[in-house]
């Protein structure tokens, strides 16, 4: 099962994000938890992905201040409706998720709905990236 599992968030990072070649700092933190023997259990899963999240989610708020930095007034307006609007959509998209992986049956779902909110957490950050880097090859 933990291999499985480990498998799964593999291919689902590159086939979402294509980070094949360059890995972040966070992901190998998250796989080197999930390869430990202690975190073999979904208890250690769940565990390590939600560390990754927060890991995550500090580093979105981190972007988010330095985009906000970065632009004019007016779009710093925009950023902030849009990425209050996400975090709407990050809480509803949450609620599904875990109802319906609750609702699977079995425990190796836990690990699998806490990596959905690692996913949406990760996917906005390299978003907030983007932009960042176009705004700074300008430079």
């Amino acid at each position: 099962m933990k291999n499985l599992l480990t498998i799964t968030f593999t291919v689902l990072s590159v086939i979402a994000y294509g980070q094949t070649d360059k890995t972040h700092q966070i992901d190998k933190e998250l796989q080197n938890c999930l390869d430990s023997s202690e975190n073999y259990t979904t208890s250690g899963m769940s565990g390590c992905v939600s560390e990754a999240t927060k890991k995550w989610d500090a580093e979105l708020n981190k972007k988010y201040k330095q985009l906000m930095n970065l632009l004019p007034a007016e779009q710093k307006e925009k950023l902030r409706t849009a990425q209050r609007e996400w975090i709407k959509y990050r809480d509803k998209e949450l609620e599904f998720s875990n109802q319906f992986y609750n609702e699977m049956g079995g425990s190796m779902w836990t690990p699998v709905a806490a990596g959905k909110n690692l996913d949406l957490t990760k996917q906005r950050t390299l978003e907030l990236e983007k932009y960042i880097s176009v705004l700074s090859a300008g430079d």
